[in-house]
């Protein structure tokens, strides 16, 4: 018996090695320069053309061209302004929504067929529209970066807030909670993780929403500015500003991660617990 302990021991600190070894983090790291290396190969071969995709080399040498363009934080701050704006628009009426239908069985069974076949609509469809309607402007690109972030945080809540166990919300109830305590105290700190996972989607909707906006059809922006080096067939600078759109997405996930890492604390401790693997 004193045997097999021990060697089911030995296992688990050879998996904990081993676990220390692959660091997800050292995972991550390893992609960038591998992705850069592929990159390198096929372009510097000759292996796709220079029109579809530049070398490495002619994309760095256009960061400071496109960066030291003039207007070019201009450009930068506009899609920053329309990305905040409409996720946070965005997202604002989705939570309010999800907590509505949430809330109410008859509304829920009224309002989410409709609410769900309009997600079917394709957004790049509606931007000539609310083109027409809002003009050039910033507005325009707002509200489509709402639309586009709406949804994921509308579902994620309404599906959340049914992530509560019943025998918690039987026992409120039985001490006479109001729907309203049940929701604060229950329902809602349940279904926070997956309206985080909904703004991470949102957040990656509302920057596609704005910057497709921007690309049907704008006076500033980096879309703007995408159109503009695409017409003049400058490949690498277009690719600058895709990678910008990389870091973009980057910020906003690791944002919202460390939000999620400080609010919903009590998941991060029982998703990472040394003293448990340890045993």
């Amino acid at each position: 018996m004193t045997t097999v302990q021990e060697r089911v021991s030995e296992l688990r600190a050879d998996t904990s090695t081993r676990r220390a070894w692959v660091s997800p983090y050292m995972v991550s790291a390893l992609i960038a320069p591998i992705i850069l290396a592929v990159w390198y190969y096929v372009t510097n071969n000759g292996l796709v053309p220079s029109i579809l995709l530049p070398t490495p080399q002619a994309v760095l040498e256009a960061v400071p061209r496109v960066v030291g363009a003039n207007g070019f934080a201009g450009h930068v701050g506009r899609t920053v302004s329309e990305i905040v704006l409409g996720f946070g628009l965005g997202a604002l009426v989705g939570f309010a929504l999800g907590m509505l239908l949430g809330s109410s069985i008859r509304l829920r069974t009224a309002y989410l067929p409709f609410l769900s076949a309009l997600e079917a609509i394709p957004t790049v469809i509606l931007a000539p529209v609310i083109i027409a309607w809002f003009g050039f402007g910033i507005e325009g690109k707002v509200f489509q970066a709402a639309i586009a972030c709406f949804y994921a945080v509308f579902i994620t809540t309404l599906s959340g807030l049914g992530l509560a166990e019943p025998n918690s919300v039987q026992l409120m109830r039985s001490l006479c909670a109001s729907k309203w305590q049940i929701m604060r105290m229950l329902k809602i700190p349940a279904a926070l993780p997956v309206i985080f996972g909904g703004l991470q989607l949102g957040a990656t909707t509302a920057i596609i929403g704005a910057i497709v906006s921007e690309f049907v059809g704008s006076d500033a922006g980096l879309g703007y500015l995408l159109q503009r080096y695409r017409s003049g067939f400058e490949t690498p600078s277009v690719w600058v500003i895709i990678g910008i759109f990389l870091i973009f997405g980057l910020i906003a996930y690791f944002i919202l991660w460390f939000a999620e890492r400080k609010i919903v604390f009590w998941r991060a401790a029982a998703i990472s617990r040394p003293d448990l693997e340890k045993q």
